[in-house]
């Protein structure tokens, strides 16, 4: 203090504008690093927490599939008929049923690459397929996985463990099931045993960043061995599990001394959570640059203030301060705000971008509502595209009765076409099917329909041009409206309904009969046009060119 009281006013001034600017400038680098860094921490968190969601529903659609497959398997006619000389406690047929599910396994296999093997347990002997070879040291009675039965529900996963079954050794997890049959049966299960690594590289994915993938089940455990030592430590640690009070969500965890960044959901079919983790000093690494940034723009704040004189720096500040107020307008969301300044200078230059970019940003705004606008549009007509949970109880109840009534072959037919329907209907997640599939799946659901209601319609589907079958479209859009022609079409009939579905190429055009949700897709290239009268039936034209539009791109 004694130094500067000797120094005179104009010093004073300087140092005091020293201080002012260089402790603002580390103040200011200080708050924006640790400002950086939580907003980094925070987008690293939601960024992976997306990515595992979206690994657990992939897993989840995964589990589900092979649910399908041997809810399928299930209801063949083989393993029908099996059941039923279980019931009656028959073993004289028991080689036949066993050479008859030898089909149904390979199916089922083809169907999901992820299965291993599948073997069925019952009173008259055990089934599996024939080009697997069964482990004779080991009863099923006497494995750890009859020892789970009953003490869990019904449909049991079974973490990853090694293959008991059969020989090989292999590494598998398994689902247990009980049948499905319309009497009750006793001491049948049926083991499906998956590939422990083919499981392990669906999890592991690619989360970026570091990140380490695994899956936890319901006592905090891996469901299969984890080869990373983060991952083991993790585990071992035992606390996992109690971090995650909620179905999904991140938060951060001390291990060993060091902070890590956990994120997870849940996967309900199977009780098991999807599991990521990561190093916080990992995701914050590139903030280092950031320290030394700070530390060089202090010292270059320091050195111009040290240069410049009092009078100069108000002069230059006062358009400086006009801008900030500006900014802190625009900060406090008034949009309106405008930088005016009579200078031609790089100041006024800089307010005058300022300026443009606050335009561009109201521009921007209005861009992204409506944006917003039309992705809620698309997901309302995505979601009225969904097929009628109806639809799937009567065809299900019509297979029962047919079943009951032994129409077995009426009943597999409607099975298959139930599983054709919904393998063409998912198009493997795709959202562009060819118009060859998209007749053959509106074909199928016609198929049931008359099953269901026998007599009530006819149907015919035709394409003038056989090259038009190769075109794109978006899946799942003629079942939608023949659904609709049957339930409100032919609501008062009870037999002489007509659904026709014709395709015409019409030069560099092409035409269906049927559906509006192109319109998403193509934009102003497609045209609907309906034509509908009283007692002589509705025709719904749709009009597309042969290569439409979507976001830009050609299909």
């Amino acid at each position: 203090m004694e130094y500067l009281r000797r120094q005179s006013l104009r010093n004073k001034l300087k140092i005091a504008f020293l201080a002012v600017i260089v402790i603002s400038v580390l103040m200011t680098g200080g708050l924006s690093y640790y400002i950086s860094a939580a907003t980094l921490e925070k987008n690293a968190l939601k960024l992976t927490q997306d990515t595992v969601a979206r690994s657990a529903q992939i897993v989840d659609e995964k589990l589900n599939k092979l649910m399908l497959i041997m809810m399928t398997f299930m209801i063949s006619r083989p393993f029908y008929e099996m059941l039923r000389d279980v019931v009656s406690a028959d073993d004289s047929r028991y080689y036949k049923h066993l050479s008859d599910l030898d089909n149904v396994f390979s199916q089922a296999r083809v169907a999901e690459p992820l299965i291993h093997s599948i073997y069925v347990s019952t009173p008259i002997g055990e089934f599996y397929p024939s080009s697997m070879n069964r482990n004779r040291l080991n009863a099923f009675e006497d494995t750890f996985l009859y020892d789970r039965i009953g003490q869990e529900k019904k449909n049991l996963w079974v973490e990853g463990h090694e293959d008991m079954l059969f020989t090989g050794k292999d590494r598998v997890i398994s689902l247990i099931l009980e049948p499905i049959f319309d009497t009750p049966v006793s001491g049948v299960y049926i083991v499906v045993n998956i590939r422990e690594e083919g499981f392990r590289k669906l999890v592991q994915g690619d989360t970026g960043g570091g990140a380490l993938s695994f899956l936890l089940d319901d006592k905090g455990m891996t469901v299969y061995p984890a080869n990373e030592p983060l991952v083991r430590q993790a585990v071992d640690a035992g606390n996992l599990r109690s971090l995650m009070n909620r179905p999904e969500g991140s938060q951060s965890f001390e291990l060993n001394g060091e902070t890590y960044l956990l994120n997870y959901a849940g996967i309900g079919i199977a009780d098991w959570t999807m599991t990521t983790i990561q190093s916080r000093a990992g995701v914050l690494k590139d903030l280092v640059y950031v320290k030394w940034l700070i530390a060089a723009v202090a010292l270059a704040a320091f050195i111009v203030t040290t240069l410049i004189s009092g009078a100069f720096s108000r002069y230059l500040l006062m358009p400086l301060q006009g801008l900030m107020k500006v900014m802190k307008r625009v900060e406090n969301n008034d949009l309106t705000a405008r930088f005016e300044s009579g200078s031609g200078d790089e100041l006024g230059q800089v307010g005058l971008r300022f300026n443009r970019m606050l335009e561009q940003i109201v521009v921007l705004i209005d861009e992204v509502t409506e944006a917003q606008t039309h992705k809620r549009t698309a997901e309302i007509k995505a979601l009225s595209a969904q097929m009628d949970p109806h639809f799937l109880y009567n065809t299900l109840n019509t297979i029962y009765w047919k079943l009951k009534l032994k129409q077995i072959e009426p009943s597999q037919q409607m099975v298959m076409s139930l599983s054709r329907l919904f393998q063409l209907g998912l198009n493997n997640g795709q959202e562009i099917t060819t118009l060859s599939k998209e007749l053959e799946h509106v074909r199928q659901y016609l198929e049931l329909q008359l099953s269901c209601y026998e007599g009530l319609f006819t149907y015919e589907i035709r394409a003038d041009e056989p090259e038009l079958l190769a075109l794109s479209i978006p899946r799942i859009l003629l079942q939608p409206l023949t659904e609709n022609s049957i339930l409100h079409g032919f609501r008062d009939l009870k037999n002489g309904g007509r659904i026709e579905i014709e395709i015409a190429g019409e030069g560099d055009r092409w035409t269906l009969n049927l559906i509006r949700r192109l319109q998403l897709y193509y934009g102003d290239g497609a045209t609907l046009h309906v034509n509908s009268a009283p007692e002589r039936g509705t025709e719904i034209r749709i009009s597309l060119p042969r290569r439409g539009e979507q976001s830009g791109e050609a299909y």
